[in-house]
């Protein structure tokens, strides 16, 4: 059976977080751990580790608002893959959250991509778990489409101020439709 925990600042659980946060993304995709884990205490955000008794079996970052989560980072262990744990987190979610839109972002597919075929495969996983394509993307550098389960927010601004939030608005994420964001990428 599938628990989840809060991550601690420090111990055992903080450990194979880390050490799958940065094994799961690249370092382009990737805050400091640490500025990560001093976040997740603070406007709405949190890290919550997976464990099937003993096991590790993967983390998920988010960040809850009154109306929508967003999904910042989801991975599951590597010797976990494969076992339907992912779904158990997506699943956990949505029961912890009955009624609130959850976001996420996936880098969008291309053809000209070395793990394009990853990136479909990634985007099925989600589309098999209940998630939609919002319509809406944003380029950082690469291009990233958002993903929703539930009721769609209700324009760009919305995901980007989810987006900004975790960044505690030092940053501004520009959300355009992904018609708009394809095309400006390919010129």
């Amino acid at each position: 059976m599938l628990t989840m925990k809060k991550v601690p600042m420090l111990g055992g659980t903080t450990r194979n977080v880390k050490r799958l946060y940065e094994t799961a993304f690249p370092i382009e995709q990737r805050v400091p751990f640490w500025s990560l884990k001093l976040r997740s205490n603070m406007n709405g955000m949190e890290i919550v580790a997976y464990y099937d008794e003993d096991i590790f079996c993967g983390f998920a970052c988010l960040l809850a608002t009154e109306d929508a989560v967003y999904l910042y980072y989801i991975a599951v262990a590597d010797g976990q893959r494969g076992k339907g744990y992912g779904t158990k987190i997506l699943d956990d979610l949505k029961q912890r959250y009955p009624g609130k839109t959850i976001a996420l972002d996936i880098e969008a597919r291309d053809p000209r991509a070395n793990d394009n075929e990853k990136r479909s495969a990634r985007r099925a996983f989600y589309l098999n778990n209940g998630f939609k394509p919002s319509g809406c993307g944003f380029k950082d550098g690469g291009l990233f489409e958002i993903m929703v389960f539930g009721e769609k927010l209700a324009e760009p601004k919305a995901y980007a101020a989810l987006i900004d939030r975790l960044a505690f608005g030092l940053t501004h994420t520009n959300v355009r439709p992904m018609s708009e964001v394809k095309s400006k990428s390919h010129k």
